[in-house]
This record gives structure tokens, sequence and C-alpha cells, in this order.
């Protein structure tokens, strides 16, 4: 690892353990100060894409585009609009892809320590994007902006705080399962991760789409809250989502599972270790 990198871990790790007061509120919406141009690891490539360009969130610069968010003083539980731009050249752009049939722009949130997850899609308003967010916790957050231009996979990210005291949280431990609104969900690893959905002990069917697909997951790697967005397989038996996805990288994963049943979508995490 590189004196660079380890200087990102340190901090990392230091900011998700800090007890957050008001004052530092001010600070809300922008960058931790920590920037890696273009800085690439294979193992957090798009997967599913050859010769895809890797984006993995440490930087709010990259692929000539720049990140911009403008976000009021956020406070826990409480909705706030964000706002964000997309830059090239200096310039607002907003001609972005729509592939797998997904919405042009997400925006995803996660806490520092991993111990929150909210992922909502901005809408085009003029030359920005606007999203309603709610964080529920105090903290700080790493804002991820994934979207594709020209088929070129990019991700962008910049921090956020909310104030109020939060105590430091550990990742979960690593298991096997999980229990969300009523279902338990199975994780099982081979050279995919497929994840078994059940609901009073048998597998539900009729797992509906969700963003053009049949589930959603996004790792984050504990270390350097390194991003992967990933699509799963198409075929899956009845209630199983596939997913092809290379933690080659060695190091803790905090993995966000999502999927759509009965109108509603369910949110499952999940810590995994690559060796």
């Amino acid at each position: 690892m590189t004196g660079r990198s380890s200087t990102l871990v340190r901090l990392a790790l230091f900011a998700a353990g800090l007890v957050v007061v008001a004052t530092v509120a001010a600070f809300a919406g922008r960058a931790s100060g920590i920037e890696i141009e273009d800085a690439p690891s294979d193992a957090m490539a798009h997967a599913g894409e050859e010769g895809a360009e890797t984006a993995v969130g440490l930087s709010d610069l990259g692929a000539g585009f720049r990140l911009r968010l403008a976000v009021p003083t956020l406070r826990a539980g409480v909705p706030a609009q964000v706002e964000l731009t997309l830059e090239r050249d200096g310039e607002p752009y907003t001609r972005l892809d729509e592939p797998h049939g997904e919405p042009p722009l997400h925006l995803i949130l996660v806490r520092r320590d991993l111990g929150g997850y909210v992922h909502v899609h901005p809408r085009r308003v003029g030359e920005r994007f606007s999203a309603a967010v709610t964080l529920p916790t105090a903290g700080v957050w790493r804002a991820y902006a994934d979207f594709e231009v020209d088929g070129e996979k990019i991700v962008l990210g910049r921090d956020l705080v909310v104030p109020g005291a939060l105590p430091p949280k550990p990742l979960a431990a690593p298991r096997a399962t999980a229990s969300v609104d009523g279902y338990s969900v199975r994780l099982r690893r081979g050279g995919d991760l497929t994840f078994e959905i059940e609901r009073a002990g048998r597998l539900v069917s009729g797992i509906q789409p969700y963003l053009g697909a049949a589930g959603h997951l996004v790792a984050i790697r504990e270390d350097d809250l390194a991003y992967l967005h990933v699509h799963p397989l198409e075929g899956s038996r009845a209630g199983t989502v596939t997913f092809e996805a290379e933690l080659d990288e060695p190091g803790r994963y905090a993995l966000f599972f999502q999927f759509k049943h009965g109108g509603t979508v369910h949110t499952v995490p999940f810590t995994v270790v690559a060796r």
C-alpha cells in the first residue's frame, strides 16, 4: 500500500470514529480534502463490461468530470434537497446514458463506518440534478454519484456531514444469513454472489424488477471506501438473484443487496471478506 493510500485509510477510519458536533455543519457538502486522481483498481471495475473504465468513487474528479454538491445544513432524520452538478471541461453536463433500463444517475450515500445506506435517483433540473434525501443518523457520509457517459462507467465521490453525536460502530462480522422485513436472505459465495430470498421457510416467488433487473448490489471496501456497483445475471431460479461480482482485492466489504417484492424495495446488508 502506498503512503498516499495509507493516509487515505487512516483518515477514513478517523472520520468514521469522530463524535460529530454541530460546529462541523459548515463543512457539509465539501470534499474530504483527499483526492486520488483516476486511481485504478482492476478488482473494482464495473462487472461484466469488458474494458470498462474503473471508477471507484475515491475522488470528486475522474474521466474529465468533477462532482459539485450543494446541500443545506443537514439534520439526522430530516428530509433535505440535495443538488449536484456534473461538470465537464468546467461546464455543467447532463447528457447521461440510461443503461440497463436504469435511471441515468444514482446517488448512493454510505456512512463512513458502513453503518448506513441510502440510494436515490436525482432528477435533472436545468443544468443540475436534484433529489430529496433523508440521512437517518449523524455522522460523516460518503456520497457517490454513479453514472455513464458514452458507455463509460464513472463514479465520483464527496463527503457530507450530518451534525450530532455518533459513537463509532464497527462493521458487522461476516455472516451467511440476514433478516429484513420478514424475509430471510442467505448469501452463497462461489465464483459469483448468489442471494436466496425466503419467507416463512420457502423461497419467494414473484420478485419484481428493480431498476430494470432482478436486484441491485453495491459493495464498499472497508479500508478505503472503494465502490463497486454490479448487475445481476439473467436466468436466476425463482427466489434467487446472482451477481457476477469479483472481490479480488483483499479486505472486508460491506454489501448492500436490494430486491423488490410485494411492491416494496428491501435493503439487506452483509459483510464479506476477500482474501
